[in-house]
């Protein structure tokens, strides 16, 4: 399966801010070329254009002997798949001599985590089930110090198997299985798949990811990777299939990094990089991650529809989405696409500073589009588009933030905390630290500049700014507030102003409010065109759930859902798991889109426990399933038993 970047035929002439620009410079003057084929190549031959080389690993240690000598090299990988891992570490006595890796034609050189299997047998008591001896005992992937447990266990794993190019769904048991999905049971040391109907297994290409890593660059110095695809790393929680750590100088360029186990592409403890042209799709947990990064260009990339592995325990909002950016200085961030991620678009998350954002183009994220959560600044967002997400902008103890020129349009109305700017944080300030100067910072939302903006709600339960904050919090945001020339609307309502308190109020009680928006004007503007998101070359839906626990209240349990077929057709619902006593019924169990209902019920002969149910949706041949913990409480103990309502998800 092959992703073609969406973003190609939305290039402009658009300039980036007159600010120095932090990224990469490296000079690419080599004159020395290694070739690498896939097809044709052998590791004994001398890695000549008529000679080349099978592997890219044999073409690295030979760049690096290179480098050491002062010689620079150019890799030139001619097309086809490489199932092994490029590994750039740092070497003794290394040299700045460049080294570049290139496809000889962009997204043809692909480097998988996956090999192929063959000699499938067919079931005996299902012919459309196969199995296959299983000879790797990954486990479940480790939780990273710090964040929160209790999610389904699916999302631990990092098994991913493919069938002629399309993704099969994991379940964790052998009962759940059905077409589109897969089984590991490492008990026995099996794997079994369930292919779309119509599968020729005796043809099919079969495979299965089984490497962690496809890309791994450790400190190193004057590289470039250009045209170049990584895909089908079993990376775990938190870890990236493609990375590039502790190095300076490093420019990718056209990379796809897709259907990843968790993370797509990670900069960490690096400067001056750039990553531009790049796509980072379809990817289990986050696109792009960076982390402890300064001196970076992030320019004219995408990233949609991460986070699926997430969404299998209801879990969208901690390390996932199109791109988190965790402590990072100096970084400019020009046409960045985040579409139709299952948890944040775009996430700058604790101690980022010297941010500029620009003409970024943000849309039908799960959860918030742009989230600013414990940051310095200062941050700068301009000539961008916020469109139809959970929530706009959320902006949590961010000081420093300037937005200008931007449009966020049809955010909010599914759930709580949500408008097209919100405003969130912890009372009484938060205590970051910078990460290279070590000085500790209080750190409140104020000196906010908001000017020619339009807020405009298009949908029900929306509001053009919100927030739950109150007393001095409130005071600092609103004493330090500079907004003006702003467009604010909604259609059905003058009061959308949701204010400390729960007071709604219009735009004069705004205006008296906060002493700002004087020459700010209540008024409509029709859809921007950039708020449109493009079509998939993978149709795919998704569905979400709003919490990952529930307790039944007087023997129910009600469990919302969101369901968005992205012009893939209908979405079928069923749900397995169900201990004995207990029933489901669906308010709508066949639809295209929408927020259907689940509602459990307990009769008398139901135990009291804890038990996982999975909810299950099809569309064509695609099957997405969302496990959760349920509180069963059967109706004969209602009255003897105080049931805790519906838990929410934590915010990180």
């Amino acid at each position: 399966m092959r992703f073609p970047k969406l973003l190609l035929s939305l290039v402009s002439a658009l300039a980036l801010p007159a600010c120095a620009l932090a990224q990469a410079n490296v000079n690419e003057n080599q004159t020395t070329y290694i070739y690498v084929d896939a097809n044709i190549g052998s590791d004994v031959n001398p890695g000549t254009q008529a000679l080349p080389f099978l592997t890219i690993g044999k073409a690295a240690a030979k760049a690096k002997s290179n480098n050491v000598n002062g010689i620079g090299t150019k890799v030139l990988i001619n097309p086809g798949t490489y199932r092994e891992i490029l590994n750039m570490s740092q070497t003794y006595m290394q040299t700045a001599a460049p080294i570049t890796f290139e496809a000889s034609q962009t997204g043809t050189a692909i480097i998988a985590g996956s090999d192929v299997f063959t000699g499938w047998a067919p079931g005996t008591s299902n012919p459309s089930v196969y199995s296959h001896s299983w000879s790797y005992h990954f486990g479940a992937c480790s939780i990273p110090s710090g964040w929160p447990t209790g999610f389904a266990p699916v999302v631990q794993r990092s098994e991913m198997i493919f069938v002629n190019g399309m993704p099969l769904t994991q379940v964790m048991s052998f009962s759940l299985m059905r077409s589109g999905t897969f089984y590991i049971d490492e008990t026995s040391n099996a794997v079994q798949i369930w292919p779309a109907p119509g599968t020729n297994m005796s043809s099919a290409v079969v495979e299965v990811a089984v490497r962690p890593q496809t890309l791994s660059v450790n400190g190193r110095t004057n590289m470039v990777f250009r045209g170049l695809v990584f895909e089908h790393a079993t990376s775990c929680i938190n870890q990236n299939g493609a990375n590039v750590g502790s190095s300076t100088n490093i420019l990718l360029d056209s990379i796809q990094a897709n259907w990843n186990n968790w993370g797509g592409l990670g900069i960490s403890s690096s400067n001056l990089v750039t990553v531009k042209n790049s796509v980072a799709n379809h990817n289990g947990g986050v696109g792009f991650a960076v982390f402890q990064t300064k001196n970076a260009l992030y320019q004219f990339n995408e990233t949609d529809y991460n986070n699926w592995r997430g969404a299998m325990g209801a879990f969208y909002d901690w390390g996932m989405g199109g791109a988190k950016l965790f402590q990072t200085h100096n970084i400019i961030v020009d046409r960045m696409y985040a579409y139709r991620n299952q948890a944040q678009g775009l996430w700058f998350d604790t101690d980022n500073k010297n941010i500029t954002i620009t003409n970024a183009r943000l849309a039908e994220n799960s959860f918030n589009n742009l989230q600013l959560e414990a940051n310095e600044g200062p941050i700068s967002l301009m000539n961008s588009s916020i469109c139809s997400g959970a929530a706009g902008m959320y902006v949590i103890n961010t000081a420093k933030l300037t937005a200008t020129g931007n449009t966020f349009y049809n955010n909010g109305g599914t759930g709580k905390f949500q408008a097209q700017i919100y405003l969130a944080g912890k009372s009484g300030g938060r205590q970051e630290t910078d990460w290279e100067t070590g000085q500790t910072y209080l750190i409140y939302t104020d000196g906010t500049v908001l000017q020619n903006n339009i807020f405009e709600d298009v949908g029900p339960g929306q509001f053009v700014f919100a927030t739950y904050i109150g007393g001095n919090d409130w005071t600092t945001f609103a004493g330090s507030l500079s907004s003006n020339n702003n467009f604010w609307f909604d259609s059905s309502n003058t009061k959308k102003f949701f204010l400390p308190g729960g007071k709604l109020a219009d735009l004069t009680g705004w205006q008296g409010n906060t002493g700002e928006d004087l020459a700010s004007t209540w008024a409509t503007n029709a859809q921007p065109a950039s708020c449109v998101v493009p079509a998939p070359t993978f149709t795919d839906f998704s569905v979400k759930l709003d919490n990952r626990t529930y307790a039944m209240s007087g023997a129910k349990a009600t469990i919302k859902l969101w369901v968005n077929s992205f012009g893939s057709g209908t979405v079928s619902l069923a749900v397995a798991g169900l201990p004995s006593g207990v029933t489901a019924s669906y308010s709508q169990n066949s639809l295209i889109s929408g927020a259907p209902v689940l509602t459990l019920t307990a009769s008398s002969a139901a135990i009291n426990q804890t038990v996982p149910i999975t909810i299950i949706a099809n569309s064509g041949s695609r099957v997405h399933t969302v496990s959760v913990n349920v509180h069963i409480v059967p109706s004969t103990t209602v009255a003897a038993v105080q049931a805790p309502t519906n838990l929410q998800a934590t915010l990180n």
